[in-house]
C-alpha cells in the first residue's frame, strides 16, 4: 500500500481529541498566534508528562517520545505567551516537587540516629543548562529544558564546549546510556536519558546561534524540530481571554498522563506500511541532498516514530479503529504530514543559516570539528582508522588553527 506525500504548509490537528482541538483553537484566537506553535507546545508538554512510561517498538527499535522543539518567529509575534500558559501545569508540578523536597529534607535532617539518604527533587524541567545541572537532573529522572529564548541554552553550551557537552547531548537525544566522570566528584551514570527541549528564537538570531559548524556537522541542528511559520499573524489589541474550562481541563489532562501505566505501543500492518513508504522516500531524497539535509532526513526517520507516540495519546478515541496499544494507519499518515511540515521548516532554517550553500567540509575541517565535539577526548588512531588516513594526518588536522 502506498500513501501520497504532499507538501505540508501547516500541522494538521483535525483528528485529535475534540477537547485538544478546542484548546488549540481557543489559544490561537486569544493570543492571535500561529497554530503550529500551540500544537508543538502541546506535543512537548505531553511528551515530558508521559516521558519513558510510553514507548514504541517498530519491530526492530524502541523509541521514547522525546523531542527537541524550537519556535522561530519575530519579536512581538506572541510566540512566548501561549507557550508559557501551556507550560503552566509543569510549572505547578515543579513547585509541588520543590515543596515536597524541602519537607522531606527537613525530615532527613532530624537527628533520629538513622543515616537517611538525601532526598531527590523530582522536578520535571530545568532552566539551568550548565552540563552539571543537566547531567545531575537526568541521572534522577526524565527532564525538559524550557528556555523562552533558546539562544541562551546554546550560548551555555558554547561556554562549556571543552566538557564534551555537545557530544553528550547527541547521546541524550539518542537515549544512549553514558557515564560522567569528574575529578572532584563521584561518577554519575545516566541510563537511557530522556530529555525534551522547548524554546523559541527570532529569525535574525538563527545564523549566529545555529550556524556554528560544530552544531551543523555533528547533527545537533538536525535533531531539532523547527517551527517556522511562513506568515505570522498580526497581533492586535484584544481583551479576549481563554475560556474558563480550558486551563482546568489542560491541567487535569497533564496530571492524568503522569499516572499512565508503562505501555509498549506497536505499529499496525497498515501503519508499518505507511512508515516504510515515508522512510524509503527519505532514502531517495538523501541520494541528491548535501550533507546537512541528509542528516535532516535521517533524523526525521526516527523522529516520526517519537511523534507518533504523542499523536496516539492525543488521537480521537471514539474512532472505530482506535486501539489502545496499536498505532493505526491514519495516525501514521497524520504523523507523516507533520514530518513534511518539519522538513520544510528545516530547509527554511537551513537557508537562513547559510543561504543553502552548505556542501559539507573538507576532511581536515571535519576531523577538527569531530575532535572538538568530543572535547578532545578521542583516540586519534581510532579516528584515523575510521577515516582511512594516518594518525599523523589526524594529529596535524586537529591541531591546525585555521579552518577556513
Amino acid at each position: 500500500m502506498a500513501c501520497t506525500m504532499i507538501n505540508q504548509q501547516c500541522l494538521p490537528f483535525e483528528c485529535l481529541q475534540v477537547e485538544i482541538q478546542d484548546i488549540i483553537k481557543n489559544f490561537v484566537d486569544v493570543y492571535q498566534c500561529d497554530a503550529d506553535i500551540v500544537i508543538t507546545t502541546i506535543y512537548a508538554i505531553v511528551s515530558i508528562a508521559v516521558n519513558k512510561s510510553i514507548k514504541l517498538f517498530d519491530g526492530k527499535y524502541t523509541n521514547y517520545p522525546s523531542m527537541w522543539i524550537c519556535h522561530v518567529a519575530p519579536s512581538g509575534s506572541n510566540k512566548s505567551a501561549p507557550v508559557k500558559m501551556l507550560y503552566k501545569p509543569i510549572n505547578e508540578l515543579n513547585e509541588e516537587a520543590v515543596m515536597a523536597y524541602y519537607e522531606e529534607l527537613r525530615n532527613t535532617d532530624r537527628d533520629d540516629g538513622t543515616n537517611k539518604p538525601k532526598p531527590i527533587c523530582k522536578k520535571l524541567s530545568l532552566t539551568d543548562t550548565t552540563p552539571e545541572a543537566i547531567y545531575k537532573a537526568l541521572s534522577f529522572m526524565p527532564q525538559m529544558i524550557y528556555r523562552d529564548e533558546i539562544k541562551g541554552m546554546i550560548d551555555d553550551f558554547d561556554r562549556y564546549n571543552r566538557s564534551g557537552i555537545i557530544s553528550n547531548m547527541l547521546s541524550i537525544w539518542d537515549s544512549t546510556s553514558f557515564c560522567i566522570d569528574r575529578k572532584t566528584e563521584d561518577p554519575v551514570f545516566i541510563r537511557e536519558p530522556f530529555l525534551d527541549i522547548l524554546g523559541g528564537i527570532q529569525p535574525g538570531l538563527l545564523k549566529s546561534t545555529f550556524g556554528n559548524p560544530q552544531l551543523m556537522v555533528s547533527g545537533f541542528n538536525q535533531r531539532i524540530l523547527f517551527v517556522y511559520p511562513d506568515k505570522v499573524p498580526v497581533t492586535y489589541y484584544s481583551d479576549k481571554q481563554l475560556s474558563e474550562s480550558i486551563m482546568p481541563y489542560w491541567t487535569d489532562f497533564i496530571r492524568e498522563l503522569l499516572k499512565v501505566e508503562p505501555t509498549e505501543l506497536t505499529l499496525s500492518p497498515e501503519a508499518k506500511d505507511f512508515y516504510c513508504t515515508y522512510y524509503n522516500m527519505l532514502q531517495d531524497k538523501k541520494s541528491s541532498a548535501d550533507d546537512y539535509m541528509q542528516y535532516v532526513y535521517s533524523k526525521l526517520q526516527i523522529i516520526i516514530l517519537r511523534w507518533t507516540i504523542v499523536t496516539h495519546l492525543l488521537w480521537e478515541k471514539t474512532f472505530d479503529y482506535y486501539q489502545k496499544d496499536i498505532i493505526s494507519g491514519d495516525e501514521m499518515i497524520h504523523s507523516v504530514q507533520c514530518m513534511l511540515y518539519f522538513e520544510s521548516a528545516a530547509e527554511k532554517v537551513y537557508q537562513e543559516i547559510c543561504g543553502g550553500m552548505y556542501q559539507g567540509y573538507t576532511k581536515e575541517q571535519s576531523l577538527k570539528i569531530i575532535y572538538n565535539t568530543y572535547g578532545g577526548e578521542v583516540n586519534l588512531q581510532k579516528l584515523a582508522d575510521a577515516l582511512g588516513c594516518s594518525r599523523q594526518y589526524v594529529s596535524k588536522a586537529v591541531n591546525k588553527k585555521d579552518l577556513s
